[in-house]
């Protein structure tokens, strides 16, 4: 059965380990909301830069993924906005790449702790 999975909102992806889908942009691309990942208890790594990944970044996004585990989450260069979910600074290990997109805020807490994300976080300008 061949189903049109252009919409990624729209695939059941809750005992997902794996998923690269970057750099689809060509037609149409993928295209839609981010999946929140919610129901996934798997560490995750994530490839999906490059596509047309559009809004905000769920506020549940990966919330049932172990925050003790490596996770590796590559969000650059779609079309996400707004706030980056405080729920991340519960991640020990977690790898996250939103360059080049349209996220406007980061908390403080973020650029207050130098051991999160390996203190790639050097400055907050909100």
């Amino acid at each position: 059965m061949r189903t049109n999975c252009q919409d990624i909102s729209q695939l059941n992806l809750n005992s997902l380990a794996q998923l690269n889908l970057s750099g689809q942009r060509s037609g149409k691309g993928i295209q839609g909301l981010l999946p929140s990942f919610s129901s996934n208890p798997n560490p995750i790594d994530v490839s999906n830069g490059g596509n047309n990944l559009e809004g905000p970044i769920p506020p549940d996004f990966l919330q049932d993924v172990d925050h003790n585990k490596d996770t590796k989450i590559d969000l650059s260069c779609s079309m996400l906005t707004g706030a980056v979910p405080l729920t991340f600074y519960a991640f020990t290990k977690l790898d996250i790449n939103l360059v080049g997109n349209d996220t406007d805020e980061l908390d403080y807490t973020f650029c207050d702790d130098d051991e999160w994300m390996a203190g790639a976080v050097q400055r907050c300008d909100s």
